[in-house]
């Protein structure tokens, strides 16, 4: 590993001694007062004595909270980059065995809490704070403490290194599209956490990935609430952003008061977001959704801008949604533009009134007069020709995939043939580049019609380079799964197969049990011309997670042992061998009888194995699945009904997953990590641990 600037200077002995009082003084009954009785703290001693022993290994301690027998175990990495080194050390060592909730990533601190409020003064305000939970059992704590500790002087012990990992910012920034494309949620944030810690992105940017993601996952509330959202907007970010921020304001805003003819009462609910002055947003009008253009009409005439809202029910003819337009808004902007009106008429950004719309400054003049203005690159209007482009050295990658200008482009599959030539064509750079392009790739290709050529190459490109992180390896999945529904011959399928099962000793291990799954999954679910070939590859994926089965959670086992089952591979699928801990998840499960489970997916086969697995594993639940692409009534009363709601995102509409988020009634919204049986089990099965742990 290659180190990035300077190490944490280390707390003098002073501040930590300050920091452990602190930290178990009153909120902590895991040692009060650090009291040196020996008879005392046995459990968090060890912890405190490795921590004053001045290595560099990230502080390990535990909290108890005997009034509301709460436990929890807060690891603190010494700096930013360093937390996404720890993050993966956390999920090494207790991964779904022993963590309840999905991932690891640094959490939120409380600062009204006196022992988060320690942490945060001693960490500082940074995302280096993990803070793990486990199940209520007592064993599931003890056992969750011992593998804390067990890292401890695992870390310890090891040879000297350097704790640091740099990836360069643009394979970062490819692996977080790729991940958030294949409905890799808790991919998505780890990277978004490592591109946070790291550094090599403006604040800016940054947040217009943060703002992907949350539209992503429909969760259109917490991006209205994003911290330092008018600022962003000021700045005038590309179309999807925008797009964003308008589909989250109708779903959340105006689209209830509209549906009752309440204009005032949408009018006013733009006034209370601060959402009038819309005017820059026009600028991008052609790449938006009908929920969107609402929203625009809805402000432009609130303010009286007849020049903005007459471009804007051009825009809704032209886009044909003019069906979707809430009447009582039609008949308030025919209104407006009665020719009476027409002296009012002004350009949308005299109307604006409020700095969100404040147009951007202009582009001062060159200081050189004569000089000749800078050549511009024309943009790309199709896969092909992007990829032509990237050969050639084009250089405004990296703004195709911000404004998203890809999804005006026809699908790769309707020339599959010469996508695939290009890339194969390709040198070195330009398959870096290319692998840039891979999410917006799999979300173009989508469900409909498979590119299978320009797929497998994109694969051969990722394993070529030993591009194999979470987000890289879902990627490979979805293209994989491209390819396979194409019906690949014989040959094709077993160079593939034979191809992938080689790298899998290079990744396959307990914390990637989910991917690993979801490709034999994939294998099952696809046909099989090859069928040496295909159980070559399930053996290669399932043999690891056999030999160490007894890190994995109860849905891992369990749709381990079924995948075996149906290609006949016999590995002997026990319990965990914690019989205690399997015996606790199974009464939990039993616990959730008559609990509603909601999973969504596009994949309805996918939705038909979770349902049948989820049922066997906990009797008694009640699922119901659904896969649309809009909002309806009958999704709505799902998500109402539905204790526990399961989202996987691959190729999702924020139509539907927003819909989903707006109107469930559940106490656990979960994601899962992925787009097969695997993941989605896996999620659904820690929602329902979730909703019992809550009882």
């Amino acid at each position: 590993m290659t180190a990035q600037g300077p190490a944490a200077p280390a707390p003098s002995t002073q501040d930590l001694e300050a920091f452990l009082q602190r930290f178990f003084g009153r909120g902590n009954d895991a040692w009060p007062n650090m009291d040196p009785d020996p008879g005392k703290g046995d459990r968090a001693r060890p912890f405190v004595d490795l921590l004053r022993s001045g290595s560099d290994i990230p502080i390990v301690l535990p909290r108890y909270q005997q009034a509301q027998d709460l436990f929890a175990i807060y690891v603190i990495a010494r700096d930013d980059a360093h937390a996404t080194l720890v993050g993966n050390i956390i999920t090494a060592f207790a991964g779904a065995t022993y963590l309840s909730g999905a991932g690891v990533h640094p959490c939120a601190l409380d600062s009204n809490d006196p022992i988060e409020a320690a942490v945060q003064e001693f960490a500082g305000t940074a995302t280096t704070t993990f803070r793990l939970e486990t199940h209520p059992n007592r064993r599931f704590r003890q056992r969750l403490t011992d593998v804390a500790l067990l890292m401890q002087h695992t870390l310890a012990h090891r040879p000297p290194r350097l704790w640091r990992a740099v990836k360069p910012t643009g394979r970062l920034l490819a692996e977080f599209d790729a991940a958030l494309a294949a409905g890799g949620q808790a991919a998505s944030q780890a990277v978004l956490d490592q591109l946070v810690g790291q550094g090599g992105i403006t604040a800016a940017n940054l947040a217009h990935l943060h703002i992907k993601r949350l539209t992503r996952l429909g969760l259109d509330r917490e991006l209205l609430d994003y911290p330092g959202l008018g600022d962003v907007l000021r700045q005038d970010p590309p179309a999807p952003v925008k797009a964003a921020v308008l589909d989250a304001v109708f779903s959340c805003d105006v689209q209830e008061p509209l549906s009752r003819d309440d204009l005032p009462g949408a009018q006013q609910a733009l006034r209370d977001r601060g959402f009038l002055a819309l005017a820059p947003f026009e600028n991008d009008m052609e790449s938006y959704s009908a929920d969107a253009l609402v929203v625009l009409l809805l402000a432009a005439v609130t303010r009286g801008a007849l020049h903005s809202s007459q471009r804007i029910l051009a825009t809704i003819e032209h886009t044909g949604s003019r069906d979707v337009l809430p009447p009582v808004l039609r008949e308030a902007a025919t209104t407006l533009l009665r020719p009476q009106n027409a002296p009012q008429n002004k350009p949308a950004h005299e109307a604006a009134g409020t700095p969100v719309d404040s147009p951007k400054p202009s582009t001062p003049p060159s200081l050189l007069q004569d000089t000749e203005p800078a050549a511009v690159e024309p943009i790309p209007a199709s896969w092909a020709a992007l990829f032509n482009a990237i050969a050639d050295g084009y250089t405004g990658l990296n703004a195709v995939l911000e404004d998203e200008v890809w999804t005006a482009w026809p699908s790769p599959a309707s020339d599959d043939r010469a996508v695939a030539a290009l890339l194969e064509e390709l040198h070195d750079e330009g398959q870096r580049k290319v692998w840039r392009c891979v999410g917006a790739f799999i979300e173009s290709v989508g469900y409909d019609q498979p590119a299978p050529l320009s797929a497998r190459a994109l694969i051969t490109c990722a394993l070529a380079y030993d591009w194999l992180g979470p987000g890289d390896l879902l990627a490979v999945q979805a293209l994989t799964e491209i390819v396979l529904r194409s019906s690949p011959s014989a040959v094709v399928y077993g160079q593939l197969l034979g191809e992938l099962a080689d790298t899998c000793e290079r990744w396959v291990a307990p914390e990637r049990a989910a991917i690993a799954l979801d490709f034999v999954d994939r294998l099952i679910l696809e046909a099989c011309p090859d069928r040496d070939a295909r159980d070559s590859l399930a053996l290669a994926l399932l043999l690891p997670l056999s030999v160490h089965q007894g890190r994995l959670d109860v849905a891992d086992i369990a749709m381990a042992r079924r995948l075996s089952l149906e290609l006949g591979i016999e590995l002997d699928w026990h319990e965990q061998p914690d019989e205690d801990l399997a015996q606790d998840t199974e009464a939990s499960l039993q616990k959730a009888a008559g609990r509603n489970v909601l999973l969504y997916s596009l994949d309805q086969r996918v939705l038909d194995r979770v349902s049948e697995g989820l049922q066997q594993l906990a009797p008694g639940v009640k699922v119901a699945c659904a896969h649309d692409s809009v909002g309806s009534p009958a999704l709505r009363q799902k998500a109402r009904q539905a204790d526990v709601v399961v989202l996987a995102t691959r190729c999702a509409k924020h139509a539907a997953t927003g819909f989903i988020t707006q109107h469930a009634k559940a106490s656990v919204i979960d994601y899962a990590d992925g787009s097969g049986s695997a993941s989605l089990m896996r999620a659904a099965v820690h929602g329902l641990l979730r909703t019992v742990d809550g009882d």
